[in-house]
């Protein structure tokens, strides 16, 4: 049995206002190749397959467009789970239409054993014949397994939180052998499992900011290898290494773009013995941190070149005391030189202070908000930020303070029409 392990696409991400659909796409192209080239049979997805909860039919017509070409790819079958960034009957919503392409989804299950049954799918081989288990368990909130925090210390909650994953794994793991004896037994999770690494993002689930990760004991000893998502780095779990995250496969943030993304490849044997390699997602967009004066960023901008598929992402650091109020208009007109379809985007621009600040800057300085004037606030705010209180910027702050409620949502009108 050969299984691609791969989880947290987060389908519809924006960042910023750029979206991040052509590196889908990207990712997509390439994992089809490998499905065909490995000879899967069969590709785990372990939660979080959109970013929010009503993912937009573009998202949506992405993630089904894939599904339907996996069956080209000779892949037996695709066992999909929720994770907590997916709403678990959205996903379930086309379960009958999917099973008919062999994608088995499993959005959420609750608190009783008939619910966690929906988590027990066979795997074929592309011989036809069932040669593995699958105890597909997505994100489960704590209280559906009658987990409740309030009324317990923290000790307490520990012990309710192992005893309540390791009674589900192991019930899973008994209905497996009783129904398919004598095959090998795979898992899934969405969970933050063993201790939290602060470099990971995200990890906050399961109360980990208090408790840690779950355990890796409430995995049955009966379960070989568990199929992780959530955290978005790639690694083992444990000394046993039987459960792995297989992390992004795309980079959504500047400390996940220095490290190498993957899925991972998940063999076993004919003895029930598994080995995990890790498959190597080309990248397709670089996320590229650029620090310096203003007129520094201007150049690098103007001479920056790349060779990944797709534009890079900015994110500009101005080192200036006081920052230019047209330093984002500056910036986005260096850019325009390129063409549209190969235009580096800007995402994020903040300032650094190039000099230390004195004591007196420091001093805080208590006045009453009463007596201040909104254009008073206004510009309180922009020195404290390093922002230059010119004549533009305050002019148009004032007579946005000027005007009544109606005048100001017909301004809003008028903007929304295309007029500026």
């Amino acid at each position: 049995m050969r299984i691609i392990h791969s989880s947290d696409w987060h389908l519809g991400m924006l960042h910023g206002a750029v979206s991040r659909a052509a590196d889908h796409d990207h990712f997509f192209e390439w994992l089809l190749a490998q499905l065909t080239e490995q000879a899967a049979d069969t590709l785990l997805v372990a939660g979080d397959v959109f970013d929010s909860m009503q993912p937009s039919a573009d998202a949506l017509r992405r993630y089904y467009r894939f599904l339907v070409r996996v069956a080209g790819t000779g892949v037996k079958q695709v066992v999909v789970v929720g994770g907590n960034h997916d709403s678990a009957s959205r996903l379930e919503a086309p379960a009958e239409v999917l099973a008919a392409l062999d994608v088995h989804v499993v959005g959420g299950v609750g608190g009783s054993e008939a619910s966690w049954a929906s988590c027990l799918v066979p795997l074929r081989g592309r011989g036809g014949d069932i040669e593995a288990v699958c105890l597909a368990v997505p994100y489960v909130h704590e209280f559906r397994l009658g987990v409740r925090t309030s009324s317990l210390d923290l000790a307490d909650v520990r012990e309710s939180f192992r005893e309540r994953f390791t009674a589900l794994y192991a019930w899973l793991a008994d209905e497996a052998e009783r129904r398919w004896p004598g095959l090998p037994i795979v898992a899934t999770g969405h969970l933050t499992m063993g201790a939290a690494n602060p470099e990971d993002y995200p990890h906050e689930i399961h109360q980990v900011g208090t408790l840690d990760g779950l355990p890796e004991s409430i995995l049955d000893p009966r379960i070989r290898y568990a199929a992780l998502g959530h955290i978005h780095r790639s690694y083992p779990v444990g000394d046993a290494r039987r459960a792995w995250y297989s992390g992004s496969p795309i980079a959504f943030s500047l400390p996940e773009a220095r490290r190498q993304r993957r899925v991972l490849q998940v063999d076993i044997d004919g003895d029930g013995e598994v080995t995990v390699a890790p498959l190597l997602v080309p990248g397709g967009r670089d996320l590229l941190e650029l620090r310096g004066t203003p007129e520094a960023l201007d150049a690098a901008l103007r001479g920056l070149t790349w060779t990944s598929p797709l534009p890079p992402l900015l994110f500009c650091r101005v080192v200036a005391d006081v920052l230019p109020s047209d330093m984002s208009t500056r910036l986005h007109e260096v850019l325009a030189v390129f063409p549209d379809d190969a235009r580096p985007v800007v995402v994020e621009l903040r300032q650094e202070r190039a000099s230390v600040p004195t004591g007196a800057e420091l001093e805080p300085t208590e006045v009453e908000l009463d007596a201040l004037s909104p254009v008073e606030v206004f510009a309180t705010l922009c020195r404290s930020r390093g922002q230059v209180e010119d004549d533009l910027l305050m002019g148009a702050f004032a007579q946005l303070a000027s005007v009544g409620e109606d005048d100001f949502q017909a301004m809003l009108a008028a903007a929304a029409g295309g007029e500026r």
